[in-house]
């Protein structure tokens, strides 16, 4: 029957969606599927430290940075250009770096043109936020007593190595105590010396070297290449205090301490070791065992 002039149809009513019928008794609603965890990258090896392996067997890999191959050969050309213009203000105070002041000098110059290189491209890729632009370069806060034990490790392996090159290539490195002028006679002298040689040198050598260098590479290439080209442009730095045996042993050591660096995750790993290294070598030279 038509609905008659003037008269609107009528309209169903708007009301709140019914719920949906209640499943047949005795059946569950299946549980959502597991969303798939992403698989670690290929070739690398799992973090077996996370797992509590021991400190032989632990791989914490490194940590994640913005930078390659080509931003470290910048950095490399940074740091060298730094160094040369801060030894040449110095020199000119002291032309020829015959004063114990201007030899420190020119040492600190080093550290802080390696440490002042890695930090600034650290800092960068964390858009200026210094403790995970620290923890970019591998100085976490944490460090585990595996990784104390893979350093100490690490160094023994490269005394081992050492007693075998060392008839091989009769590396003529001289005296840094003399080097820096240090007087084994004044605890002044010696104090400074000791900050370089011990605690300045280990820690901007590794910022730079392993924790800037190496781990840039890494992002290129597989561990070996990467260790070898970052460790022979470190024993380089060498060449001015003896012959080519010191580089050729000291890129072996570098060689080492990378590895070290990507087994224990933490560059104190490898700043530890390189360190023990430095520390046994001053204290026999200021006490002229050798």
């Amino acid at each position: 029957m038509s609905d008659e002039p003037g008269e609107e149809p009528e309209r169903p009513s708007v009301g709140p969606t019914p719920p949906p019928p209640p499943a047949p008794q005795g059946e569950s609603t299946p549980p959502p599927e597991p969303v798939p965890s992403t698989p670690p990258p290929v070739g690398e090896e799992p973090d077996r430290a996370a797992e509590g392996g021991r400190f032989l067997t632990r791989y914490a890999g490194l940590p994640e940075v913005g930078w390659s191959g080509g931003m470290v050969a910048l950095g490399v050309l940074i740091a060298a250009g730094t160094m040369l213009i801060g030894t040449i203000i110095v020199a000119i105070f002291d032309p020829e770096l015959e004063t114990s002041a201007a030899r420190n000098a020119a040492q600190l110059v080093v550290a802080l043109s390696l440490i002042g290189t890695a930090l600034g491209f650290a800092l960068t890729d964390t858009q200026g936020r210094l403790k995970e632009a620290f923890g970019k370069l591998g100085l976490g806060s944490r460090v585990a007593f595996g990784a104390i034990g893979l350093a100490l490790l690490a160094w023994l392996i490269y005394i081992l190595v050492a007693g075998i090159l060392t008839p091989l290539l009769q590396p003529d490195q001289e005296d840094v105590t003399r080097e820096l002028g240090t007087n084994k006679d004044e605890l002044g002298s010696v104090a400074v010396a000791a900050f370089l040689i011990v605690i300045a040198a280990p820690l901007s050598e590794e910022l730079f070297f392993r924790g800037f260098m190496f781990g840039g590479l890494r992002r290129a290439m597989s561990l070996w290449p990467a260790a070898v080209i970052s460790a022979i442009v470190w024993g380089s730095l060498h060449l001015g205090a003896g012959n080519i045996g010191v580089a050729v042993q000291l890129a072996v050591f570098g060689v080492i301490l990378a590895w070290l660096y990507e087994r224990s995750g933490t560059l104190w790993a490898p700043v530890l070791a390189h360190a023990v290294n430095n520390t046994i070598a001053f204290v026999l030279l200021v006490t002229d065992v050798v």
